[in-house]
């Protein structure tokens, strides 16, 4: 590989040419995008020998490169991959240069609907207090390409979050280990269906090997069937079933069962709610037995696990109400994984960029939702799907959307953004989204509490 072109100069973008660059790689990157945050970029970039295009001149980009590197975010049907495949110029994503450069047998990898941050984050807990050289990076907001740049130690562990978006352009991709945490209805609005979407999912397990591992959720059907497809040793994770072998629930205990080995792990002691989802839980517990990692490590790691940030993340009470953040659910299943964590019925603010969804099943919830307020893009979408069933308000923005949930509570009820939908049509992701509601929620707790000082 003489000559590269790298699209998109988000996070990934930037990464990837530079991981390029340090390779010997001649690189363009071609952003459409001019802004301040693009050029401030651009100019870091050209530092390094990296040529910064902008705009559209996809023509010339395209001329004498042996690669095209895709960030994630770039659409499947844009020009420049349609320009790029005329010209048979190979198409990848960042994700699947990246891998390239790290050992085969270090990586690990999770990906699902829901839950993957979570998860990536106690695995890494795990080695590191196991005493293993690790480090995390993909999806989790660190490129996999920083990752790889900077990785020197051979037996240094990389845990890594991957996304569909990621997956779709990464023809090679197969880690030592590759976990599916659940497959649920998501971005539709890119993906053509749900079988692609599972397909794409589920491509790295037809590259492993015997002497690899999947971890794959026995209670999904559709995850359950992909057994099939793979040589690596499977281990299964179920909620619902006691398995002959694998981690599963049994009453208050977890049990792992592991040829003729059978730990026990009691949940008395834990929040389940901190980790969103039993999945990441019996998940977690399945990767360090094939890490061979001792129970009481495991027990101490997810006792003293700390939530992540916009995950079920309580932000502030004003006169007894409870606010909470939980902006990193995009989908159905995330917004319902909150609802049975509700001890009691709450104010739900929802709302963003439709992906496609169906949100007819907040019907199902209807003692859960004291009333739901909807803003954004798909404000008028969820309000006719539920409207017969819910009591709803739309609303603006988030700052009307956090003032109309609090004028509608009271003393003891509880008021959480879980939105269900993509963050893109007012804000720059999820965590801003987050940010914006917790400034909100902190403006108008200054407001009351400084009204009555008067």
């Amino acid at each position: 590989m003489r000559s590269a072109l790298v699209v998109g100069l988000g996070r990934s973008g930037k990464e990837a040419a530079l991981l390029l660059r340090q390779k010997g790689v001649g690189v363009t990157v071609i952003e459409r995008e001019k802004n301040f945050l693009t050029l401030k970029k651009a100019a870091q970039l050209r530092k390094y020998g990296v040529n910064v295009v902008f705009g559209q001149e996809e023509e010339t980009v395209l001329k004498d490169k042996d690669v095209v590197v895709l960030s994630p975010g770039v659409p499947r049907n844009s020009s420049i991959i349609e320009k790029a495949e005329a010209l048979s110029i190979p198409l990848i994503s960042e994700l699947e240069l990246a891998w390239r450069f790290i050992p085969r047998k270090n990586l690990i990898a999770v990906t699902g609907t829901n839950g993957k941050t979570t998860t990536c984050f106690l695995f890494y807990k795990l080695l590191k207090e196991s005493g293993f050289p690790v480090q995390i990076g993909g999806n989790v907001g660190v490129p996999l390409s920083r990752v790889a740049r900077f990785l020197q130690d051979s037996k240094c562990k990389v845990v890594t979050e991957v996304s569909s978006f990621q997956l779709e352009e990464s023809k090679n991709f197969a880690p030592h280990i590759y976990c599916i945490l659940n497959i649920t209805p998501d971005h539709l609005d890119r993906h053509s269906s749900f079988t692609e979407y599972v397909e794409i999912k589920s491509r790295p397990l037809g590259r492993m090997k015997r002497g690899d591992f999947a971890i794959l959720n026995y209670d999904q059907p559709h995850v359950r069937a992909l057994e099939k497809i793979t040589k690596a040793k499977v281990v299964f994770f179920s909620q619902k079933e006691k398995l002959s072998e694998g981690v599963f629930i049994d009453k208050d205990r977890i049990v792992a069962k592991w040829g003729k080995k059978k730990v026990l792990l009691f949940l008395d002691n834990l929040y389940l709610c901190k980790f969103h989802s039993l999945d990441n839980l019996l998940c977690t517990v399945a990767f360090s037995l094939i890490e061979g990692i001792g129970f009481e490590i495991v027990g101490d790691v997810l006792f003293n696990y700390k939530p992540l940030p916009h995950r079920q993340q309580f932000i502030a009470e004003i006169e007894g109400v409870k606010f909470f953040d939980d902006s990193k659910a995009t989908n159905q299943a995330a917004v319902e994984n909150f609802l049975k964590c509700s001890a009691k019925p709450c104010i739900l603010i929802m709302g963003g960029k439709d992906k496609g969804g169906d949100f007819s099943f907040l019907k199902n919830y209807s003692d859960k939702i004291k009333t739901l307020v909807v803003m954004g893009e798909a404000a008028e979408r969820i309000k006719k799907q539920v409207e017969d069933t819910l009591q709803v308000k739309i609303c603006k923005g988030m700052r009307e959307a956090v003032r109309v949930a609090f004028s509608l509570a009271q003393k003891g009820d509880f008021i959480a953004l879980s939105p269900g939908c993509a963050s893109f049509d007012e804000f720059i992701s999820y965590r801003h989204r987050g940010r914006v509601f917790k400034k909100e929620v902190l403006k108008l707790k200054g407001e009351i509490e400084g009204k009555k000082q008067i």
